[in-house]
């Protein structure tokens, strides 16, 4: 079981796409408000194994392969255009590797 959290800027509703996993929002996990840099040191060290987020520009403000968790970057931030790639998003969560930036390309 993967442990992930799920970027503020998602809706609550992508953890049901990943039904075989720990799913923790940013809000509950109780980092609300942290900076990209902030929130993967908090999560890193409190054992998160992938972050997923919509936020393109992370992998090129923080050092990913340095941060010791993995990014899951998923198409824009509404249940609308991610849904449509859930399968998509849990080979990726399955997949991901510490230090590493999976990007789950736009549906169609």
């Amino acid at each position: 079981c993967v442990r992930v959290l799920l970027d503020e800027m998602l809706p609550v509703g992508v953890a049901g796409l990943l039904p075989d996993h720990t799913v923790t929002s940013v809000k509950a996990a109780g980092y609300a408000g942290l900076k990209n840099g902030g929130l993967i040191l908090r999560a890193t060290a409190d054992r998160y194994d992938v972050l997923v987020t919509a936020d393109r520009n992370m992998p090129a403000q923080q050092n990913i392969r340095a941060s010791g968790i993995a990014i899951v970057l998923v198409p824009g931030n509404r249940l609308s255009d991610i849904q449509p790639r859930a399968a998509a998003i849990q080979s990726a969560v399955m997949a991901a590797r510490p230090g590493t930036v999976t990007r789950v390309g736009r549906p169609g």
